[in-house]
């Protein structure tokens, strides 16, 4: 271990309300923004495209065309229409738009799933959402993908993974546990910086000591006789 290491650690020990007190304080700043802001809860589920239609005579089972449809779905899937067919159909007090922005769907690069995340303030809500949502989309997309004359869809939308529990996110969409760990982390950084700051700065200057003098100092009581007076 080098020296430099070994002081600063040796600090920390010294020091180490700072740190306590640093954590402390990114936890008590976090739980008043957690307070402060809005709840919003979120939950995901994920779909798979299906081709059983014609497209899957071609050489890659309809693969290419699958994941080509799939890029293009999660990107529909926020659309004005199908948030006011699902605003429609549970009644709720929202323009199409505002829900569109709470609904976000991506695809996986490579494959033919599209993973879908719903958020909303109360849990029951962003649950129920999400639901109606996926019969919505699927029934959507199935319309889409209609061919006349025939039985079966070109591509349809398979639930894989239904709407989860949903959870709590901070504005910016990480979990709550998510960020209070980043809390206690950052609390730990900032006590340490200000245990090192502080031991640097506040250190007394360190000052020479006088030489002691090599002379002896100068007798101020009567010197020595020399004779008897006469």
């Amino acid at each position: 271990m080098s020296s430099s290491l070994a002081t600063y650690l040796g600090i920390v020990r010294a020091r180490w309300r700072w740190l306590m007190w640093g954590v402390l304080l990114a936890l008590a700043a976090t739980t008043v923004a957690l307070l402060a802001e809005p709840p919003q809860y979120r939950t995901t589920a994920s779909v798979f495209v299906r081709t059983p239609g014609d497209v899957t005579t071609v050489l890659d089972g309809g693969d290419s065309y699958a994941q080509g449809r799939a890029r293009t779905y999660a990107a529909l899937v926020d659309n004005t229409s199908l948030s006011a067919t699902v605003i429609a159909d549970l009644g709720l007090d929202l323009e199409p738009e505002d829900l569109a922005r709470r609904i976000h769907g991506t695809s996986r690069p490579g494959t033919v799933v599209i993973d879908i995340t719903v958020s909303a303030p109360d849990p029951q809500q962003a649950q129920q959402v999400a639901t109606v949502l996926l019969a919505e989309y699927a029934a959507t997309v199935r319309d889409l993908e209609s061919v006349p004359a025939s039985l079966v869809p070109r591509a349809e939308l398979v639930v894989i993974d239904p709407p989860g529990k949903p959870v709590r996110v901070m504005a910016w969409g990480a979990p709550v546990g998510a960020v209070l760990a980043g809390a206690v982390l950052a609390g730990l950084v900032l006590g340490v910086l200000g245990a090192v700051l502080r031991s640097v700065l506040g250190a007394e200057p360190h000052r020479p000591e006088e030489p002691e003098s090599v002379t002896a100092a100068p007798s101020t009581g009567p010197g020595p006789e020399t004779g008897d007076r006469a």
